[in-house]
């Protein structure tokens, strides 16, 4: 009996770990479910018309009536383009997002491209340079090759043994 009593260093660690996360796990959550709910209520609090807004149930629309109907809050949403116009109305809980005329990701992406489409020329010039370069070079080498070619040319008809007629043009 004394030796189920007898515990260790480690499973008291344990135990004590297994506690606490049996009691902080529920606490963090009523905290986050707080948060998320003032967030809700924040957000239909604020709504307005003329906002464009996205439903839970991945709706895009724009606010054209607001009605209190009790505790309960209505808007009706206009969905759809020009000629395909359609209206609904649902719970202002219903609302998940009311979006920005420019949402800050799509800014951010826009800026990313941006920087891509930048690194994207800087390489193509440098590639252009070095191809630059190298035209240069070889042409350069070419020009060598054709000045040595020259001399070896010149240089073999000096030593070619005088004609006839390279002869008699220079006696007369």
């Amino acid at each position: 009996m004394s030796q189920i009593l007898a515990l260790d260093a480690t499973q008291i660690v344990l135990i004590v770990l297994i506690a606490l996360l049996v009691i902080a796990y529920p606490l963090l959550m009523i905290r986050r479910n707080k948060k998320e709910n003032q967030r809700m209520t924040e957000q239909t609090n604020s709504l307005k018309r003329g906002d464009k807004i996205l439903t839970t149930s991945g709706v895009y629309g724009k606010i054209v009536d607001i009605k209190l109907d009790g505790t309960a809050k209505q808007v009706t949403i206009e969905t759809g383009t020009d000629k395909y116009k359609s209206y609904m109305t649902v719970d202002a809980y219903a609302i998940y997002q009311v979006i920005k005329d420019e949402i800050p990701v799509a800014k951010d992406l826009q800026v990313a491209e941006t920087a891509k489409k930048a690194d994207e020329k800087k390489t193509d010039e440098k590639k252009s340079d070095e191809k630059k370069e190298y035209v240069k070079a070889d042409l350069k080498a070419d020009t060598v090759q054709a000045k040595e070619e020259k001399i070896e040319v010149e240089k073999t008809e000096n030593n070619k043994p005088k004609t006839k007629k390279q002869s008699k043009n220079k006696d007369a």
